[in-house]
């Protein structure tokens, strides 16, 4: 397929970047990024540490994905993930790895490679580029985006390179932020802010818990201020954003 990209889109990925704060905010940028260079979907692995470890599923190393359910159903249900030339690539290379799906299913044992290949020309993909990424916590990221577009120039590459370091650096900064975020309330804290996620008013929560209900506002006042929100609701949807309430 041939694809001329938006000379007015080349630069905006590094301004949307600027903008991420949450994870969806980063799926939406990549959206944007993906449809502007023409391709079909995109995802955000997470490579195990030890590769003995390995999930095995795509459906457990992607962070973030457009890939459709069913794509993923299959491809998992096929155990392709488990003798993927790319993924044992990934774990070697340190520069923008890209591909012809057809000659990546080629190395693939048995009968894999009939059954990869059909698989994603049922998607219309005929390649793909995998751009490796360390975070700062030496964690092996990569940021993938796979269509039917013709091979990418050498300034997209590098600029797509770049995109994703700086993203994968600004979802380390969120994800720290956010781990920063669990570990600053006790367990008081939580407990208002959760019996608050489910409708109960202060007095109810004062009941409920045997407190006063100056001290539950005290608490909920406090979460409130050490989860940066400015009102008690905004804390309750950050709190549940960040998995306080299991």
């Amino acid at each position: 397929m041939t694809f001329t990209p938006n000379p007015a889109l080349q630069s905006q990925p590094f301004e949307l970047i600027g903008k991420v704060r949450t994870v969806f905010d980063a799926m939406q940028v990549l959206r944007k990024t993906c449809l502007a260079y023409g391709f079909r979907y995109f995802s955000v692995i997470t490579l195990p540490i030890a590769e003995a470890s390995e999930d095995n599923t795509i459906a457990g190393l992607a962070t973030i994905s457009s890939w459709p359910p069913e794509l993923i159903a299959e491809y998992d249900r096929l155990g392709l993930a488990r003798n993927s030339p790319i993924l044992g690539q990934l774990r070697k290379q340190i520069t923008p790895l890209v591909f012809a799906i057809d000659e990546v299913n080629e190395s693939r044992p048995g009968e894999e490679p009939a059954s990869a290949t059909e698989l994603f020309r049922r998607f219309d993909l005929t390649m793909g580029v995998y751009f490796p990424v360390h975070d700062s916590k030496s964690l092996r990221h990569a940021v993938s985006f796979m269509g039917d577009r013709e091979p990418l120039s050498v300034e997209e590459l590098s600029t797509l390179s770049m995109f994703a370091t700086m993203l994968i650096e600004q979802i380390s900064i969120i994800s720290s932020a956010d781990d920063a975020a669990k570990s600053v309330l006790n367990a008081r804290e939580i407990e208002i802010l959760k019996w608050t996620a489910e409708g109960k008013t202060s007095p109810e929560i004062a009941k409920l818990t045997g407190l006063s209900e100056h001290t539950v506002n005290h608490y909920a006042t406090i979460a409130t201020k050490k989860l940066g929100c400015s009102n008690r609701t905004q804390a309750v949807v950050y709190a549940i954003r960040l998995g306080l309430f299991k």
